[in-house]
């Protein structure tokens, strides 16, 4: 079944913008048959954390975060009732994981030091080939209403911390220029930001939705191939 079709099906409430369907399959699917270990922030009434299991399939479990006390617990979610803009709850949540997420979902207050706080915290808790995925980002661009530190190029928004990772894909370039060599004198990105995310591979901006793909930095590696002699084109 498709996400559409299963979200059609639901018994529990679920609220997600149409687009988001699609591209979770797009990005999900290789998890599907697979028993996925997945962080979701944000469970309220329990429909999304059902929909991953009929779509996942069997032995999929949802560790779920919530600030509400009211959150139910079933056979493939487990609840973990906190402050997701809380440190502390990061710090004694990771304590109690036993293995690593292979997707991380903040669906949560989509507070934007929220937001940051969630994706540093629970990065190292998300496995190499895992998916982190963040949704409502179009929050980050609301000034002064529902949200705090929203606003278009506001440098404390979600987006705009999610558009400095791009430099972290990147920053050996800041170093080394082919042709020319060392490049020392800068300006080099950020050391802690490499320390966070240097391991990641992508990062993927849609509307209202920031993706990371976690694993090794790829080679930065020229493969040239020459006609043989005589051959042109």
């Amino acid at each position: 079944m498709t996400l559409q079709e299963i979200f059609s099906t639901l018994q529990l409430s679920c609220d997600k913008f149409s687009h988001y369907l699609p591209l979770y399959e797009k990005w999900f699917a290789r998890f599907v048959g697979n028993a996925p270990r997945i962080l979701e922030i944000g469970i309220q009434y329990g429909g999304s954390a059902e929909m991953w299991s009929k779509y996942f399939g069997s032995g999929t479990i949802v560790h779920g975060v919530d600030i509400n006390p009211q959150c139910t617990e079933t056979e493939y979610l487990k609840i973990h009732i906190g402050n997701q803009g809380s440190p502390h709850f990061w710090t004694n949540f990771a304590g109690t994981i036993d293995s690593q997420f292979d997707i991380i979902i903040d669906d949560g207050s989509h507070e934007n030091y929220h937001q940051i706080l969630t994706l540093v915290q629970t990065y190292p808790l998300l496995k190499d080939g895992g998916i982190y995925w963040c949704e409502d980002t179009h929050t980050s661009y609301y000034t002064g209403i529902r949200v705090h530190g929203g606003g278009l190029k506001n440098p404390t928004s979600f987006i705009e911390y999610a558009k400095r990772l791009v430099d972290v894909l990147n920053w050996p370039h800041t170093h080394f220029a082919i042709g020319v060599g060392p490049t020392p004198n800068g300006p080099h990105v950020d050391a802690e930001l490499i320390a966070l995310f240097g391991n990641t591979q992508g990062i993927h901006f849609y509307d209202s939705i920031v993706i990371l793909e976690k694993g090794p930095r790829f080679r930065f590696e020229r493969v040239v191939r020459q006609p043989p002699e005589g051959k042109i084109g």
